[in-house]
């Protein structure tokens, strides 16, 4: 099965996670808060694993998350 891994994607996910959020990522990255939610789901989706946790006030990187990162 091949990927189609983007690099709008890859650069969503780096900010969401400097940025510790993503309104803050999307103001960086010029987009609104639900493109780069999209950008970073789309990203989950293709690599079939949940990056980020998502909470009402904050975000954090799963076990998969910090070695994709890496």
């Amino acid at each position: 099965m091949r990927s189609n891994i983007t690099l709008r994607q890859l650069r969503a996910f780096v900010e969401v996670v400097r940025s510790a959020g993503f309104t803050a990522a999307a103001r960086k990255l010029h987009l609104t808060q639900s493109a780069t939610s999209l950008l970073v789901r789309e990203l989950e989706t293709q690599v079939g694993l949940q990056l980020i946790d998502r909470t009402t006030r904050q975000v954090a990187l799963t076990e998969a998350g910090q070695e994709f990162l890496e």
